[in-house]
């Protein structure tokens, strides 16, 4: 949900956007976080129509979920991804300003202007979170390009097929 306040210059905007998608895949050698994923597309807004837009990326590939908003004094949003089998990542971050911001994930905090895109892997004991420096103002949001997205992006697919790599070699 989005406000809108009117004043000199441009005009404040104030909440978020959400987007995303998740998929699976019956393909016996799926790749978590490529052939199985859900993705959180959001941008925090307070004050700055452009705000504060951040991806989470995880191999849990059974939905995901949240929900936010903003006001004079900032922006949040809380959310998380899960797996039928009980594994789940949650994500909570938030604005002052609209132009920066941090994001917590698996207890990890971050700040976004060190990069937006968060790539997670569930495949040990603790969650693996990479932030990635990309752009993600005009990330996609429909299935079939985020899936495009995750076998054509190097730092997307090498971050996810070293799990699948790892996996092989203790087997």
């Amino acid at each position: 949900m989005l406000l809108y306040a009117t004043g000199c210059g441009q005009p404040a905007t104030y909440g978020i956007a959400d987007g995303g998608s998740s998929w699976t895949s019956s393909t016996d050698d799926a790749i978590p976080g490529i052939d199985e994923a859900s993705v959180s597309i959001i941008t925090l807004k307070a004050g700055s129509p452009r705000g504060v837009p951040f991806v989470v990326w995880s191999d849990l590939p059974n939905g995901r979920s949240g929900s936010g908003g903003g006001r004079a004094g900032g922006a949040s949003y809380s959310g998380s991804h899960r797996a039928t089998d009980g594994r789940r990542i949650e994500f909570h971050a938030e604005t002052t300003d609209g132009k920066t911001g941090t994001i917590t994930i698996a207890g990890g905090r971050y700040n976004l202007t060190e990069g937006s895109l968060f790539l997670i892997s569930t495949q040990r004991d603790l969650p693996d979170v990479a932030q990635v420096a990309v752009d993600t103002t005009d990330f996609p949001k429909d299935k079939a390009r985020l899936i495009e997205l995750a076998a054509s992006t190097d730092a997307i697919r090498t971050f996810f097929e070293r799990y699948k790599t790892h996996d092989q070699s203790e087997e």
